[in-house]
């Protein structure tokens, strides 16, 4: 399998291309079983945008590494400790929900970067 140099910088993922035009992008933390914190979203975010505008990408298989879990999903401890969690309004409980509405909408939108991801998708497990 070759490393794919154009994400090279990711640093929960890596993205290499097991066979021609297909690029296969693997959640890289397996030792916290591959659970989402702040940074992981973001990233995973901006892979499948630049994912979905590569002319050299037709498929992408999506997997995570280690052998006991794709992803476990939220890093609980992590988001216990993100003080964004918490709201930025101080004492007004409007303003500090508006800005967790408004973090939460930037991780949907991470999310929504896979979903939206212009090429034919796979899931596989490790």
């Amino acid at each position: 399998m070759a490393q794919l140099q154009q994400y090279s910088t990711l640093e929960h993922f890596r993205v290499t291309s097991p066979a021609p035009f297909v690029a296969h992008i693997e959640i890289n933390r397996p030792a916290k079983l591959n659970a989402f914190f702040e940074p992981m979203w973001l990233e995973m975010g901006r892979a499948f945008r630049q994912l979905s505008a590569d002319p050299d990408v037709r498929a992408v298989v999506l997997s995570g590494a280690g052998d006991r879990a794709f992803t476990a999903g939220l890093d609980v401890q992590a988001a216990s400790q993100n003080p964004a969690l918490t709201g930025g309004g101080g004492s007004d409980p409007a303003r500090g929900a508006a800005y967790i509405r408004r973090h939460v909408a930037e991780f949907q939108e991470c999310v929504s970067a896979l979903e939206k991801c212009e090429k034919r998708k796979a899931c596989c497990p490790s």
